[in-house]
């Protein structure tokens, strides 16, 4: 077990990944040359074989395009890139919160365009070599880069899950700029090497042939780093010389969490000017964990084509290796074919004269010219033609491969033919392949997931500023910070309807448009909504036109405030069956809530009308938990809100004795204040008692239902076990007998054969 200590070890083993990931590097670099428009032979092909038309003719490219597109409308085409639900809190806020949470954390994702970029450059990476990768290489900062496949070194045989992956490293070009801001300054982390940063920055200078170069002593860092800074606008831009390195990531086997170290590329010059003694340093060496999993350091994208299990890393096969071999044939047929209708079109004459053919060196062609004696024109049926038809064939059959090859990533319902076809035709082949785009869609949505997480990790932990303006405003609807915990988070990507299909999913809005009258009110609301959506591609739109964060009132919401007047005044409520008891005390909570608020906000005591209705509302709202106690399923929730109930009950306590005080004050100060009537006193004491007696008998009864379930259960396994037992014991009962009764029956067969026997005529 190595623990990588030594920097010279890790640069070898980076040097051996680079050495076996070469070959598939100039594979890719094949596939991204047919794709980027290069042309099919090079310029000694094509001056060898005298090829006049060497065009690319872009078939690959566009299909590359459409299936990025595919995965930009169905990632990005949402209102959100994903929703978030929780499953920890009050049960009757989580709903509620979960959507604030969903609201405010995708606001900022859809206006940081380094997070639209990062995403494009996963599903283009994705489309084109089956791999986007993504890492997190600033720990205080919210957002992944992308990363290049060739700045990506992985060991072989590490599987797509990630599961056996314990070391990686990427390859980062730094400016000096780069380095004395990293460098430099306050907070700066100590795991720099400045010396070797200082080193390193003295030989970039060197490299740039800038005048007035001076030395600088081991211990003129400072004075260096000013140097940089006056000039950082030349050192920060392409023209300065950049530094390459490595981040070399690892998982620490003893402490069980990843780190990183930066070591330069043992191929640079830079490298090369550093004495033995430097060039086994690490430029940067972490004192303290990068990393708790590799979830918070590395994410990838998959679209892969390979069939062969256990799927891996580098047996990934993309949609641009699985198009090459056919694109790049398509591309040169259509360079010959070019070449040879060019050659069709040129004239070719035979000089037929005979004695005077010097005459017909130089001929004048023209509009109504005379064609010279001697001369004829070669006609058609005596020169070479092409198989049309071959040809033809052969360019339909690698249209069809593209067409197969590229299913899953692009909605091709075109056949080649002519034949028109009818609306339901249509239809049947659009939901077709749209089920394979969205089994393609699917994986990319679980691979997704885990990103997503990481995002909501850092956006309710991180001290950057658009994480604390996500906190403080989630805080600020009323989201409590005990949920900025993304372990209680339920994560789910937001999915385009028809899977980015816009011909399907105008047919599916249709079709929900169509049953939206037999919906509640919320859903009619989203129903709208994704029609307009589906119909304009403008989610901006649809939520100008019917915003869905607009919450709708239901009918228990509605009872339950026009009730709210009747129990406050101290009078008994008779409500309708059917209503929601949930909502029915989640409404009742909250009001009684702000009621109390209103109250402790003042210095005196609230009058006793008030305190009396206040009972009746706690006394209500006892009854209506009771309900939901019945059903085990509401237990957590009957819990909470039963806490809630009895912080209110001991608001209206306090509020008696205050009232109580304020009265025996002005009894003895002969004052003729109001007091509480102590029948009424009585009332609200027997009321809150009441309700309590009844929680407690509620709980009692629950306890010992539980209690008769569980004896029942007990009583009824040892039911089944004395009836088990008795039925083995019938079981060895009947198999005896009816070993004794064969017994009997051969011993009497056997008897009488020897009697028969006994009784046969002597001859």
């Amino acid at each position: 077990m190595s623990t990588f200590k030594d920097a010279a070890f890790i640069s070898t083993m980076i040097q051996e990944m680079q050495t076996v990931g070469l070959p598939r590097s100039r594979n890719r670099a094949r596939i991204a040359d047919l794709f980027n428009g290069n042309a099919p032979y090079t310029d000694a092909e094509a001056r060898d074989n005298r090829i006049e038309t060497n065009v690319n003719f872009l078939e690959g490219t566009r299909i590359i395009h459409q299936a990025r597109s595919q995965f930009t409308d169905a990632f990005m085409k949402p209102s959100n890139f994903f929703t978030v639900g929780l499953d920890k809190g009050p049960v009757f806020k989580r709903d509620e919160w979960g959507a604030i949470i969903t609201k405010q954390i995708n606001k900022r994702l859809k206006r940081d365009m380094r997070f639209t970029e990062v995403l494009d450059s996963q599903f283009a990476s994705s489309v084109l070599h089956g791999v986007g990768p993504v890492t997190w290489g600033r720990k205080k900062d919210w957002c992944p880069s992308a990363r290049s496949l060739d700045d990506m070194l992985v060991p072989s045989r590490t599987l797509k899950s990630l599961e056996n992956l314990t070391y990686f490293a990427t390859r980062n070009n730094y400016t000096a700029a780069d380095l004395v801001r990293m460098t430099s300054g306050q907070n700066v982390d100590i795991g720099w090497n400045k010396p070797l940063v200082q080193t390193v920055l003295k030989q970039l200078r060197t490299m740039t042939g800038q005048p007035q170069q001076q030395d600088y002593s081991q211990y003129d860092l400072e004075r260096l780093a000013e140097d940089f800074k006056e000039n950082s606008g030349f050192w920060g831009s392409d023209a300065a010389p950049t530094v390459q390195v490595f981040d070399f990531y690892y998982l620490d086997e003893e402490a069980k969490k990843w780190s990183r170290k930066l070591i330069l590329d043992p191929q640079t010059a830079t490298f090369g000017a550093l004495d033995s003694n430097q060039k086994s340093q690490f430029l940067y060496e972490g004192r303290a964990e990068y990393g708790s999993n590799l979830s918070e350091i590395l994410h990838v994208q998959f679209a892969d084509g390979a069939v062969v299990p256990p799927f891996r890393w580098h047996t990934v096969r993309s949609l641009g290796y699985l198009l090459y071999s056919v694109c790049h044939l398509q591309n040169r047929i259509r360079c010959k074919f070019q070449d040879s209708v060019f050659e069709s079109m040129l004239w070719y004459f035979r000089d037929v004269a005979t004695g005077d053919e010097e005459r017909l060196n130089k001929v004048e062609l023209k509009h109504l010219g005379i064609i010279p004696e001697g001369l004829a024109i070669v006609q058609p049926n005596e020169r070479h033609t092409i198989n049309e038809s071959l040809v033809g064939s052969a360019m339909s059959m690698n249209r069809q491969m593209m067409a197969e090859s590229s299913a899953s990533y692009v909605n091709d319902v075109d056949n080649g033919t002519n034949k028109e076809q009818t609306a339901t035709e249509i239809m049947a082949k659009v939901t077709s392949t749209n089920a394979l785009v969205g089994s393609m869609l699917n994986r990319a949505y679980a691979y997704a997931i885990p990103q997503y997480r990481e995002l909501g990790r850092r956006f309710c932990t991180l001290d950057h500023p658009d994480c604390k303006a996500f906190r403080d405003a989630c805080m600020a609807d009323g989201v409590d910070k005990s949920v900025f915990d993304v372990d209680c988070w339920v994560i789910e990507p937001e999915r385009a309807m028809g899977n980015g299909n816009k011909m399907l999913s105008i047919a599916q809005s249709d079709r929900l448009m169509a049953v939206r009258a037999a919906m509640p009110a919320a859903a009619q609301q989203r129903i709208l909504h994704m029609y307009v959506e589906a119909n304009t591609d403008d989610p901006l739109l649809a939520d100008r036109l019917i915003p869905l964060d607009v919450q709708q009132s239901s009918k228990t919401m509605q009872t339950a405030t026009l009730a709210w007047g009747t129990l406050i005044a101290g009078q008994p409520v008779v409500l309708t069956e059917g209503v929601n008891n949930a909502e029915l005390v989640q409404v009742w909570l909250e009001m009684l809530d702000s009621d109390l608020q209103k109250i402790n906000s003042g210095n005196s005591a609230p009058p006793v009308p008030l305190v009396q209705g206040l009972a009746n509302v706690i006394s209500t709202i006892e009854q209506r938990i009771a309900l939901l106690a019945q059903d085990e399923a509401n237990a957590e929730m009957v819990k909470q809100m039963s806490d809630a109930l009895g912080q209110a009950a001991n608001f209206v306590q306090a509020y008696i004795k205050q009232i109580q005080t304020q009265q025996q004050a002005a009894q003895e100060q002969g004052a003729q204040g109001q007091g509480m009537d102590p029948e009424v006193q009585g009332k609200i004491q027997a009321m809150l008692i009441e309700a309590q007696a009844k929680s407690e008998i509620k709980k009692a009864d629950a306890q010992q239902k539980m209690e008769n379930k569980q004896q029942q259960f007990i009583q009824n396994q040892q039911n089944k076990a004395v009836q088990t037992m008795a039925n083995v014991a019938t079981g060895d009962a009947k198999t005896s007998a009816e070993i004794i009764r064969g017994n009997a029956r051969a011993q009497a067969e056997a008897e009488n054969q020897a009697m028969a026997k006994t009784n046969e005529p002597t001859q």
